[in-house]
């Protein structure tokens, strides 16, 4: 094969594990985000249960607060009570007792219900934190492992620009502007082979004669007459089968 050709093959290699790397690496801050939701997800659920928790406990508060306010009327209630004159006015003080008594006793269940409510608002809101605890370990061990993954993938794509830049230098400039060029117009592909006279990036056939040009010669550089990219001859890869191998008697 051609020198040149040579290095034009190995370029376009290079390239295409340029654009898989840097592919790959665009998936990066997607992979991060995505476990960043998941985390958000379990602090949301922690929010919830809290704000539930807070709020059952201010209802609670709120209400033994009411009982203490409505207890201290009565008290001033009662103390009016021992200094009325007429039947009338000790009735309606009385009537205002009964009706506080009442109101106590309302607000009182709601105590209750507020206390036999906590017990299971706790429980949700220790399992949310608990779940919390542990997303966030899951999370920071994924994003290590993604971290690592894209340090990897760093390395590697330094490793190929290296590799380019030699691969690069061993094509002279006319063919340097020709593989950027086709490259550009042909998906990032300009070099590849032919196999059984098929070109592998238009899919078309060459004639037996152009093939048989292609396939001898090693001083020239060939093009598709189809599509333009820059064609080497590679030969069919033939699969060996494997003869089952006889059990001794």
């Amino acid at each position: 094969m051609h020198p040149e050709l040579q290095a034009l093959v190995r370029l376009q290699s290079i390239d295409d594990q340029v654009t898989e790397l840097q592919a790959e690496l665009k998936k990066i801050p997607s992979l991060v985000e995505a476990e960043n939701a998941y985390l958000r997800d379990f602090e949301d659920a922690l929010q919830t249960a809290e704000a539930a928790l807070e709020a059952m406990q201010k209802r609670q508060r709120e209400t033994e607060g009411e009982i203490q306010m409505t207890e201290e009327k009565l008290r001033e209630i009662r103390g009016k009570q021992a200094l009325v004159k007429t039947n009338e006015e000790y009735r309606a003080l009385t009537n205002e007792i009964e009706a506080g008594q009442t109101k106590i006793g309302g607000l009182e269940e709601r105590v209750l219900e507020c206390m036999e409510g906590l017990d299971p608002l706790k429980n949700e809101f220790a399992e949310a934190r608990k779940g919390l605890e542990e997303a966030k370990n899951k999370v920071k061990m994924s994003v290590e492992k993604i971290k690592d993954a894209q340090a990897r993938l760093n390395h590697e794509l330094e490793k190929c620009q290296r590799e380019r830049e030699t691969a690069w230098g061993e094509v002279s400039a006319d063919w340097q502007s020709r593989y950027s060029t086709i490259r550009k117009g042909r998906g990032g592909t300009a070099v590849v082979p032919i196999i059984e006279r098929t070109c592998q990036g238009c899919r078309m056939s060459e004639t037996i004669q152009r093939f048989f040009e292609i396939r001898d010669s090693k001083d020239e550089i060939s093009s598709c007459s189809n599509c333009g990219r820059i064609i080497y001859y590679k030969e069919v890869e033939v699969e060996i089968p494997v003869s089952p191998v006889d059990d001794p008697d």
